[in-house]
């Protein structure tokens, strides 16, 4: 039966309630790798990375800070979700200017969340068009990756890829903070690559 509905307007209808299907639908353990952080995460089209293997959910939110990712990861858990696609900290250091230690506490308090038995990927946080705030992204970034091979979460870093010199380059963010398209394919090649390892 063909639908009168125009393939795009359903793609975007389907994409917009794959997280509520999923929430209340557990699938099978093993079958779902869970999206969750801010907008970046939000805004990346990541069910292209799906296959027969497995599905790809994104619960990201727009303005998430970490606090709101533990609570992602663990409604993600609850529905059967086995591994991770997680990035965060932008909203903490750059909308709330949360100090580094108070960044950290957030963030390990995030990753005490999610299973011991769990695969992950973070990605670190990409510089924005301004400059300064290159060194406390670093210094965030730093400790976020120290913590992640800690707990043997593979980190994934988007930098040298997106950006020059501690600034997103141009063609990688419209409005210096979010990613434009072609951003969103480096990602996307990045965690191919990763996935498949």
């Amino acid at each position: 039966m063909r639908s009168n509905i125009a393939a795009h307007a359903r793609r975007f209808f389907l994409d917009a309630i794959a997280p509520v299907v999923a929430a209340i639908t557990p699938a099978p353990t093993g079958a779902i790798t869970a999206v969750v952080g801010d907008s970046l995460a939000a805004g990346c089209p990541f069910r292209t990375l799906s296959c027969r293997r497995f599905k790809v959910i994104n619960l990201a939110k727009g303005g998430a800070r970490l606090a709101d990712i533990a609570g992602q990861l663990d409604r993600a858990q609850r529905n059967g979700a086995w591994r991770f696609i997680i990035d965060g900290g932008l909203n903490d250091l750059l909308g709330a200017a949360a100090p580094i230690p108070d960044i950290e506490r957030d963030f390990r308090g995030m990753l005490q969340v999610l299973d011991p038995g769990a695969s992950a990927i973070f990605t670190l946080m990409p510089y924005v068009a301004q400059r300064e705030a290159a060194p406390r992204i670093d210094a965030a970034n730093a400790m976020m990756a120290e913590l992640c091979r800690e707990r043997g979460i593979e980190v994934l870093d988007l930098n040298p890829y997106v950006s020059r010199n501690g600034v997103r380059r141009a063609e990688m963010s419209d409005d210096g903070l979010h990613f434009t398209p072609r951003a969103n394919a480096v990602w996307i090649a990045a965690l191919r690559e990763k996935l498949s390892d």
